[in-house]
């Protein structure tokens, strides 16, 4: 394997050179022994205008002398951030800062009642003991219009690491920047010592600094990196006194008294929003005044940090750095039984205005592209990006193909359509060079819409034919039958095609800010012991020419997640943007960027989207048991062995599938949001191209990729899919083919054929710790 030195000396020497990825192609200065299509490229995933050889890969090698190209382009330079989330002032006054959004409900609130038998109801067992669902809490949702005057910035200023100070305390500032707040809505402590109070309860709202509980009137947030000024004030000035508690939980008769706060102290805080209706209705805003919002852990002279519920009944604690797959913006523990919606969480580190940013972003990808309207009932519509699609497109909003931010619907029965699927389409010229279809362009587009906005059949409808099946005897005897789906074309079969399913869209930000330096050092010149190597794949940034490492996309062909948005935007819905001005960048790369610009969407839409998907954080992994009372039953997914599960990740480890799923990186300190920067996450994937053999191949090359190469997916909330999916059926690899995870192991050939037979050999005991481990990601 290359070391970074290496790497380095490649990119500070020019030495390290790109073939075209998923730009498809920029003529000029990136020009010599590779030979591209003239303008900077199209949107499609395929490489058009690359020289392929008789064995569909490239025929120039990726690292070639600086005179036969230029040197891959770093995403990000060094900049200031967006948006400071924590400082230290001269004294040594810790200040940390983080947004809030309005939600429905309380985290711990779930569709039953839960409490220790004797001590309230419980709703979560029958009369048998067997677990009762009945229904979900509002925690983790989006209130209507939440992005209409319903985020708010909080600010705590800690001086427990100022020299001197014995008696430390929190100064908790609300910023409120659009309508009125009543003070005092901020709790604090999570109120353990409550026998009877579970879904909620806290021991302390501090003391307002003023004293006069007076309405707290819009401000503007601080600047960055400066002190703010005292707004809507409370502090918190010591420990809250409580009830003594014994062994199993219950109040002993003691007390214990109020102290003074330490260092590494856990508080618990749960702000709420209270306006008032003058105030809202002044803004135009007919919605709701009161609402509730996240309750965070801030750790006192630390900062904030993911949480899990212990005992007693779910109190808060830090969640170990071991389980915090995204970083410090992992997705806390989940107990308002809403797994559906833990990939549409922001970060959990998020900046005061970079939650607005969120939810305006969100709602651009929840707004049809073809009315405008929204897909959750109360939210005004977005006329800005109704009429945009053309007259061809797969969907008309993001998450139509993304259901719930993760997969699309996976092909599970014959005369399916797949317009939730893209088909990527091409062409080989004479001279070899892979082009757009002369039909359908870079994409086959299903649907159209009809005079009243409905969705209609565009004549051009993939649907499944029927499937393929093979059965495979594992060790222990256990039988398991692989099936891949076959594909009826309503138009002509396209001469190279590959079928590819949305991929879920958590941490994508996280991946793009790991620097190039760290993903090349993984490429091996040469095959391990397994035969594994890891390639990387290249595109030109359709906007600038410069040739950048390829990070997004089934063959890594995006360079960052702004062409990747603008791509899906084109090949998806046949929305253009400044990135791809005009739908003949789809049909015609020579005149992708020559021809009149269209209209598209927004610059400042395209950002918003662009800066959603970039803030979506990743579930922190549940190897832990959580602390729910004796007779409470846990929500499915935390019904967790955790000895199980650690011995899955031995398993794992045994099988050599992290020579490709790299369990560990750290992302760089550029990244336009500081929310990004300088985190240690666990996404098991090297971001990096691998033959995965003859079984999971297609005939569409891309950049770098032939048709048996693909990018190593990342594996981080994976044990969510399925709840994320609700009613749809899952579908993982590619095209959305297997089943299940053991499925998707067996489909495993080339590069993992080796790790594959690993698998095939262990016992069930092994196998079903793996499965425990991989669904507690």
């Amino acid at each position: 394997m290359m070391g970074k030195a290496f790497v380095r000396a490649l990119l500070g020497s020019a030495l390290l050179t790109a073939c075209v990825g998923g730009g498809n192609g920029f003529s000029g200065q990136h020009g010599s022994s590779l030979r591209f299509a003239a303008g900077h490229g199209t949107g499609d995933d395929t490489a058009v205008g690359t020289d392929i050889g008789p064995d569909d890969t490239t025929t120039t090698s990726p690292f070639l002398l600086a005179a036969e190209g230029a040197t891959p382009t770093p995403l990000f330079e060094p900049q200031s951030p967006i948006e400071t989330l924590q400082f230290t002032l001269p004294d040594g006054t810790l200040v940390t800062r983080f947004g809030n959004r309005a939600v429905g409900r309380h985290g711990r609130e779930r569709g039953e009642e839960w409490n220790e038998a004797g001590q309230g109801p419980n709703e979560t067992v029958d009369e048998a003991g067997k677990p009762v669902d009945k229904g979900r809490g509002a925690y983790l949702g989006f209130v209507p219009n939440s992005f209409r005057n319903r985020t708010w910035g909080l600010e705590i200023v800690d001086d427990s690491r100022v020299p001197g100070v014995t008696r430390p305390t929190l100064k908790v500032n609300t910023y409120n920047p659009s309508v009125d707040f009543l003070p005092g809505g901020t709790a604090f402590f999570r109120a353990f010592d409550r026998v009877g109070v579970t879904g909620y309860g806290w021991m302390d709202n501090g003391t307002l600094l003023d004293g006069t509980g007076s309405v707290c009137k819009p401000v503007g947030y601080p600047a960055g990196g400066k002190s703010g000024v005292d707004h809507c004030t409370v502090v918190v000035k010591e420990y809250p006194g409580h009830v003594g508690l014994g062994q199993d939980g219950f109040p002993d008769g003691s007390v214990v008294g109020a102290r003074a706060l330490k260092i590494g102290d856990p508080v618990e805080v749960a702000p709420s929003m209270f306006s008032t209706l003058t105030s809202m209705r002044g803004r135009g805003d007919a919605g709701g005044i009161r609402y509730f919002a996240g309750e965070w852990l801030y750790v006192v002279g630390q900062g904030l940090t993911p949480w899990h519920g212990v005992q007693p009944r779910l109190n808060s604690a830090p969640l170990p750095e071991s389980t915090l797959s995204g970083g410090l913006g992992s997705v806390s523990y989940n107990y308002s039984d809403e797994g559906f919606r833990m990939f549409q969480q922001p970060v959990g580190n998020i900046g005061m205005q970079d939650m607005q940013r969120f939810v305006d972003g969100r709602r651009t990808a929840h707004s049809s592209f073809v009315t405008g309207a929204h897909d959750e009932a109360g939210n005004d519509p977005m006329p800005a990006v109704a009429d945009l699609a053309g007259k061809r497109f797969n969907a008309a909003s993001c998450v139509q193909c993304h259901t719930n931010n993760g997969r699309s619907p996976a092909p599970f029965m014959v005369d399916q359509r797949l317009e939730g699927m893209a088909f990527h389409v091409a062409v080989r010229g004479d001279d070899g060079r892979i082009r757009p279809d002369p039909r359908y362009g870079s994409a086959i587009l299903m649907n159209a819409a009809s005079a009243s906005g409905a969705t209609q059949d565009g004549g051009n409808a993939v649907k499944v034919a029927g499937f393929e099946t093979r059965a495979v005897t594992l060790a222990d005897g256990t039988t398991v039958e692989l099936r891949k789906a076959k594909f009826a074309f309503a138009g002509p079969t396209p001469e190279l095609w590959s079928a590819r399913a949305a991929q879920p869209l958590i941490g994508v930000g996280l991946l793009e800010a790991v620097p190039e330096e760290d993903i090349l050092a993984r490429v091996r010149t040469k095959p391990d012991a397994d035969g594994v190597r890891g390639r990387a794949n290249f595109s030109v940034d359709p906007e600038t020419g410069a040739t950048r490492l390829g990070r997004f996309g089934w063959k890594a062909g995006k360079s960052s997640l702004r062409h990747q948005v603008a791509a899906a935007l084109l090949n998806d819905m046949s929305v253009t943007s400044s990135v791809f001005p005009n739908r003949s960048c789809a049909m015609d790369p020579a005149g992708c960027r020559t021809a009149p610009p269209q209209t598209g969407i927004a610059e400042t839409d395209l950002v918003a989207l662009t800066q959603y998907m970039q803030l979506l954080a990743v579930p922190a992994q549940r190897s832990l048991a959580s602390g729910f009372p004796k007779g409470v039953a846990p929500m499915e997914e935390h019904r967790v062995d955790p000895v199980q599960v650690a011995a899955g990740r031995k398993v794992f480890d045994a099988l050599r599938c992290a020579a490709c799923h790299t369990a560990e990186m750290k992302t760089g300190s550029h990244h336009p949001f500081a929310e990004l920067r300088d985190q240690t996450i666990r996404p098991f994937t090297d971001l990096l191209l691998h033959d995965m053999g003859p079984g999971l191949a297609d005939s569409l090359p891309e950049g770098r990729a032939p048709g048996r190469m693909w990018r190593t997916s990342a594996l981080w909330g994976i044990g969510y899919t399925e709840k994320v999916a609700q009613w749809t059926p899952v579908g993982y690899l590619h095209d959305g083919r297997a089943r299940n995870l053991t499925e998707a192991i067996l489909w495993h050939g080339g590069e993992a054929e080796k790790s594959r037979q690993r698998f095939e050999k262990l016992s069930t005991a092994e196998r079903e710790a793996l499965l425990a481990w991989l669904r507690s990601l």
